[in-house]
């Protein structure tokens, strides 16, 4: 017995005479096996049902080998449908089934009637006996046929099944037609010696199937003269889904679930490098290398579940050792009853796409590489402008420091030096008037001329002197040095300025009195020049933690696009110095101006300006 004819006998229960050809062809007899399963054994209706469908197709069969069988099939010489887990009908059950009738005609309308009125698709496949049954056998029959009323009978089936279920049960009815014209083009193929002693033994049986009038009948034996074209198509079909399986690009391999190989096709040779008669019958385990023998063992788990595998990238070997980089989709293989007995494998060669993916990831990396430089260099220039930024803010504020203490330095050597040249030069005119005897009165009166312009001119200096860096300020505080400037610009200006400042206010770091000193004389001095208000406001705080200096006039104030100018752009010298101070505090300044006037609003922390640096420093003994 061949190793082919074993597997039949194993599925069946019994080897029949169906796949018992020749020796000289038995490629022929393993892709006919390989239709049945597919088209038959393993389809996925239910396994009684697709057995007495054959039977009562086969009615319409001349030569009674495939209905006296597939009968046997039904009472137990052998399994339904290859279903070893079906149980046996009893001869009376099929008695009941070839003594059908078989509508035509009118009397078909029953039939469909019946199947208009039944929800669809059907959930279940109806039992056997049923009205539902015989109603779907004989619309079966009708499209087995060809009849005039086939088509009416399709589109009913094809409601009750839905699309996947109907192309199942098209694809059973095409085996039993090619199994009919096999068995008519075989004459070789005869009864089995069960199935003589059935027929011998059950004479009711024997009539129904070796005298059934449906063989004899003139519309049927029409019909039937057709069938040698059908089925020569049919033979076609089956060379044709062969030759689809053998030239697919794809390997296509099935292996049962401990993992043996039962089908190898061309391109599956030419994937791995082994012969059909190679790999049939040896474990899968030949072309998967040792380190990846874990992941067999996961497919077959979740295959044993109903699991379909995708798209599944893994590595599988050659017969030459070298491994290739592959794409699976496994799909499991279930009997007629349904239960997983094996499963298929598509696999396709992705080397080449492996490789471009390997391109697109080093590029990838190097992009990000070099993207990793770029942002690793803009981190870089960024704490590099930031720190040149923080170096021009202490600049600034270091200029700002120089300017007043150069002021400061100024202011004292003016004063200093030329006070004591000008006091000279007094004295010397005191004693010039006190020795002069020649016209008295005169000379008296240019000296004493003399004398008031030198004194003028001491107190312009001294005035002078001030306002570049007013002692005051190093001596008594912002308080005394506000009033004491407001005083002499109210004088020189005719500006009414009112200042106030807490009693209590006591004394700041020198450096922010000297801030809110200078805020206050560039704020009064655009009031005088620009403004043309008579009165201005100067109002100091101390508010928790923060001092807050408030200079309003009520002039004509600015435009509001030249507002925005000063308030985005930062124009102005003079505003400009005062945003530097009072950014170098780390406080914060607001310019509002409208018809009304102009209110200049600054807020300063008591707390350590950005930067320190020696120099003439005041505590805060407030």
């Amino acid at each position: 017995m061949s190793e082919l004819e074993k597997r039949v006998e194993e599925r069946f229960g019994v080897l029949p005479n169906f796949f018992r050809l020749a020796s000289e062809t038995p490629e022929i007899t393993e892709k006919l096996w390989g239709f049945a399963q597919a088209a038959y054994l393993d389809n996925p209706l239910p396994s009684v049902f697709k057995e007495r469908l054959f039977v009562h197709l086969s009615r319409f069969c001349a030569v009674r080998y495939c209905i006296a069988r597939h009968v046997g099939f039904l009472v137990g010489l052998g399994h339904p449908a290859g279903d070893a887990t079906v149980r046996a009908q009893t001869v009376v059950d099929v008695v009941k089934l070839l003594r059908r009738p078989f509508p035509r005609g009118q009397d078909l309308q029953s039939r469909l009637s019946l199947c208009a009125a039944c929800p669809a698709p059907i959930l279940e496949m109806p039992m056997p006996g049923t009205q539902m049954e015989d109603a779907i056998f004989v619309l079966a029959a009708h499209v087995f046929l060809k009849t005039s009323d086939y088509l009416s009978c399709l589109d009913a089936l094809a409601r009750l099944f839905g699309p996947g279920r109907l192309q199942y049960l098209l694809l059973f009815i095409t085996f039993v037609r090619a199994a009919h014209y096999w068995t008519e083009t075989h004459p070789e193929i005869v009864l089995e010696d069960d199935i003589n002693k059935l027929l011998a033994t059950h004479e009711a049986l024997a009539v129904c199937i070796l005298n059934d009038s449906e063989t004899s009948d003139s519309v049927s034996q029409s019909l039937l003269n057709e069938l040698p074209a059908l089925r020569l198509k049919a033979d076609k079909a089956i060379g044709l889904l062969a030759a689809i399986v053998d030239s697919s690009e794809d390997a296509i391999v099935s292996k049962t679930l401990d993992g043996i190989i039962t089908s190898w096709n061309a391109s599956a040779e030419r994937l791995f490098g082994y012969t059909a008669t190679e790999a049939v019958g040896q474990h899968i385990s030949l072309i998967i290398p040792v380190n990846r023998r874990d992941e067999e063992t996961v497919i077959i788990k979740r295959i044993k579940r109903g699991e379909r595998i995708e798209h599944f990238d893994t590595v599988r070997v050659h017969k030459d050792r070298t491994q290739l980089d592959i794409s699976l989709t496994i799909s499991p293989v279930r009997d007629a009853s349904g239960k997983i007995v094996g499963a298929s494998k598509i696999a396709r060669d992705i080397t080449e796409r492996k490789r471009i993916e390997r391109e697109l990831r080093e590029s990838e990396e190097r992009y990000r590489t070099l993207a990793d430089a770029l942002d690793t260099q803009v981190q870089f220039r960024t704490q590099e402008l930031e720190r040149r930024n923080s170096d021009l803010r202490d600049l600034s504020g270091r200029l700002l420091e120089s300017q007043d203490a150069e002021r400061r330095h100024i202011a004292r050597e003016l004063h200093d030096s030329a006070g004591q040249t000008l006091a000279a030069l007094g004295m010397q005119l005191a004693r010039i008037g006190e020795g002069v005897k020649k016209n008295p009165a005169q000379l008296a009166k240019d000296v004493n001329d003399a004398e008031e312009l030198v004194q003028h001119l001491t107190r312009e200096i001294r005035t002078t002197s001030y306002l570049l860096h007013p002692p005051l300020l190093d001596e008594a505080g912002i308080s005394s040095a506000l009033s004491w400037y407001v005083q002499g610009l109210a004088e020189r200006s005719s500006l009414q300025i009112d200042l106030e400042v807490p009693e209590n206010f006591g004394r700041l770091p020198s450096e922010m009195e000297l801030l809110i000193f200078r805020l206050v004389q560039e704020c009064l001095t655009n009031i005088h020049r620009h403004s043309g208000s008579k009165t201005a406001l100067i109002r100091i705080q101390r508010v928790e933690s923060n001092i807050h200096v408030e200079v309003e006039d009520q002039g004509r104030g600015m435009s509001p696009e030249r507002l925005t100018e000063i308030q985005v752009q930062g124009t102005g010298v003079g505003i400009r110095g005062m945003r530097e101070r009072v950014s170098h505090f780390r406080g914060n300044l607001v310019i509002d101006s409208n018809a009304s006037g102009t209110r200049v609003y600054a807020t300063l922390p008591l707390r350590a300006p950005l930067s320190t640096h020696k120099g003439n420093t005041q505590e805060d003994v407030a």
